[in-house]
């Protein structure tokens, strides 16, 4: 005992702290409101839980130069009683095998209804008696909207593989813009239409497609994507995206949009150089040749007043989005009126929607000549800036094998074989049959960054 003190005394300081207990006691409803933040909390994992699954697809990918099967492992929930599962696209899209865990940990196989790249989200679907049977109990759709900064929010999914997960934390951002967008694993981007839901509620590999709810066990996102080397900045895609993205998926199977061509740049603080005396308009960064936008004589520089009916102000990032969702749903084949500003002289100019393309291309194994390859869509050709869509592109060199002594890289354009015009993947494929296995010594035309290349293949035993 310190010399200080004495039995039947206490310190000081101990007293006055005893003294604050006495006069300030523990606020009573304060301790209430964290009771029932912890029943509630309970009350909505329990009730969530029975839509949760855990979904693990068998995807084929072509990338090392032949075409190998791959396991991965993702989350999902249930929407209605007839079976269907929103999750992401880089989860269930292009799946060739879908087997999925309930709630009840009975696992049972779904099939692919459909998939949007562009919003990184995929649609499949169990047996609706299994629903039914198994009591499970469909999520609804919340607002995501409605949501505030500092909203709790619960995050369910299956990280690292380990199902039925739920973490807590609040909405740290419902507005975030990632500028490059998100690449997806199959190379395809997504972030062009909608803007994020940041969260510090937990999310790591395996919680990707599965559901963001609020306190009211709505869902208010669908999980995406984890901040590498960070802790607990998630991203996840909002209710208001998904459902109507899911709602097409499930009616058609995919999702259909309005193609234009251009592609903007925020105004910031460029008013000066344009002469104006407020932000206004949208700047025109670029035009892809031979889309609608080009044959309208749209031109880089240009600044876009309005579209359509839309008068437009983009003056930040984030402002993006919705221009490139408004253009994506005007109904294709629309003609749309633009009025803009080129060198301080307004104009209009009108141009026709066409269809969105396909982003990717499918994928073909050349197995006897050691390379993978995969076809060039339209929207391929533009987002790579390829003079055409013609040829396919080399996806992946197996170590070893002919075409890898030949020295092939990825990423480059096969424009034909011994002579022979190379128009598209079916006509690869016809060539390929016609050559392979045995067949001669290969000469590969080859464009790679703006040059033409020769590139001989010698078929044969590999190293």
């Amino acid at each position: 005992m310190p010399p200080s003190a004495s039995p039947g005394r206490l310190p000081l300081l101990a007293l006055l702290l005893l003294c604050a207990a006495v006069a300030f006691p523990p606020d009573a409803s304060a301790a209430r409101g964290a009771g029932n933040l912890q029943q509630e909390l309970a009350a909505i994992g329990e009730g969530a839980m029975s839509a949760l699954v855990n979904i693990q697809p068998i995807t084929e990918t072509f990338t090392r130069g032949e075409r190998q099967k791959r396991a991965s492992v993702g989350s999902g929930f249930l929407i209605n009683k007839d079976g269907y599962i929103v999750t992401n696209h880089h989860v269930a899209g292009r799946a060739k095998q879908l087997m999925v865990t309930l709630s009840n940990k009975e696992r049972v196989e779904a099939e692919l209804i459909g998939e949007d790249p562009s919003t990184d989200l995929a649609v499949i679907r169990i047996e609706p008696e299994l629903v039914e049977e198994y009591g499970l109990i469909p999520l609804e759709w919340g607002s995501s909207s409605e949501l505030s900064v500092g909203h709790f929010v619960l995050a369910l999914g299956s990280p690292l593989a380990l199902a039925r997960t739920m973490t807590f934390g609040v909405v740290s951002n419902k507005d975030r813009y990632l500028p490059d967008g998100m690449a997806l694993p199959s190379g395809e981007r997504t972030g062009a239409f909608n803007t994020w839901i940041q969260t510090d509620a937990a999310i790591n590999p395996g919680n990707s497609g599965g559901p963001l709810i609020d306190l009211d066990g709505r869902v208010v996102g669908v999980n995406a994507r984890g901040a590498m080397f960070a802790d607990n900045i998630g991203f996840a895609i909002p209710a208001d995206v998904a459902r109507r993205v899911t709602e097409d998926l499930i009616s058609h199977g995919e999702v259909k949009r309005s193609y234009a061509g251009i592609t903007f740049q925020p105004l910031k603080d460029w008013e000066e150089l344009f002469g104006l005396d407020e932000a206004v308009g949208v700047l025109v960064a670029s035009v892809e040749p031979g889309s609608p936008a080009a044959g309208a004589g749209l031109e880089a520089g240009d600044l876009m007043l309005a579209y359509a009916d839309m008068e437009l102000t983009v003056r930040f990032d984030e402002e993006l989005p919705p221009l490139h969702a408004a253009i994506a749903d005007t109904p294709i084949g629309t003609e749309v009126t633009i009025r803009l500003l080129r060198r301080g002289e307004e104009r209009t100019v009108s141009l026709t929607t066409t269809e969105t393309g396909k982003l990717m291309g499918e994928r073909y194994e050349a197995e006897a000549w050691g390379f993978t390859v995969k076809d060039i869509t339209v929207q391929m050709s533009y987002d790579l800036e390829l003079d055409s869509s013609d040829g396919v592109i080399i996806e992946g060199v197996r170590v070893g094998g002919p075409a890898h002594r030949g020295k092939l890289v990825r990423g480059w354009v096969l424009e034909s074989i011994n002579g022979e015009t190379v128009v598209d993947l079916d006509g690869f494929k016809a060539i390929y049959d016609k050559l392979a296995p045995d067949g001669p010594d290969l000469l590969f035309q080859i464009r790679a960054y703006d040059s033409v290349k020769l590139v001989l293949v010698k078929p044969g035993e590999e190293n």
